[in-house]
């Protein structure tokens, strides 16, 4: 063998990788700059099958409009085939609220919620809380560090009211038994969604949740 051409198709194949990889990151931040990257440049289009890509890719349009992606349900397979989590939380409330199917509906949620997907590990925490799963809840809630402040657990709750937009969210027996059971003894500001402490965040989280504010 030609040690040349060794040398030259080891290289190529470092270079690929590496274009890959450059792919991968700018799907990952931005969906349109993805499009407009692989539009540029026929070597960066070959690289958008890539395996990372696939796992990294932002799909915040779809994301928003968890319905639409029915529409695309060939690349949604590959996307879950390869742990993308955005892919991941769009199945999940699909299955859960959709298709009523709680069970398929929390893996996804949990796989998403496990790669720090931040709407994944609100609405899943939340989904505990709610089914009587406290501890669990917690702990998943604990990620978004809501003690130190609450800007991101509101973010999150927002783009999930987003994302639930034309989805019919059914107030459950349990749920509301669980919001009973969550809720603070001692005197708090309990009407006042908009300030939580310690001792009612959890319940008002859930709340909102389950009265859909």
């Amino acid at each position: 063998m030609d040690p040349n051409k060794t040398h030259v198709s080891l290289l190529e194949s470092l270079l690929q990788d590496l274009i890959g990889e450059i792919v991968a990151r700018v799907g990952a931040d931005s969906p349109q700059d993805y499009v407009n990257f692989i539009l540029s440049c026929k070597e960066l289009a070959a690289s958008a099958p890539d395996k990372r890509m696939r796992k990294r890719l932002n799909l915040a349009p779809l994301v928003k409009r968890p319905l639409a992606s029915s529409s695309y349900q060939k690349l949604m397979d590959k996307w879950l085939a390869n742990n993308n989590p955005y892919a991941h939380y769009i199945e999940g409330i699909l299955e859960y609220f959709v298709h009523n199917d709680k069970f398929t509906g929390l893996y996804h949620f949990s796989v998403a919620a496990d790669a720090g997907h931040k709407e994944a590990v609100y609405l899943y925490a939340i989904i505990l809380l709610c089914k009587g799963l406290t501890n669990s809840g917690q702990h998943y809630l604990s990620q978004l560090k809501w003690e130190e402040d609450t800007t991101m657990v509101d973010k999150c709750w927002e783009n999930i009211k987003t994302s639930l937009h034309g989805i019919r969210v059914l107030r459950k027996r349990l749920y509301v038994t669980s919001l009973r059971q969550m809720k603070p003894r001692d005197a708090c500001h309990l009407y006042d969604m908009n300030n939580s402490c310690a001792k009612c965040f959890y319940y008002k989280q859930m709340f909102k949740f389950i009265y859909m504010i």
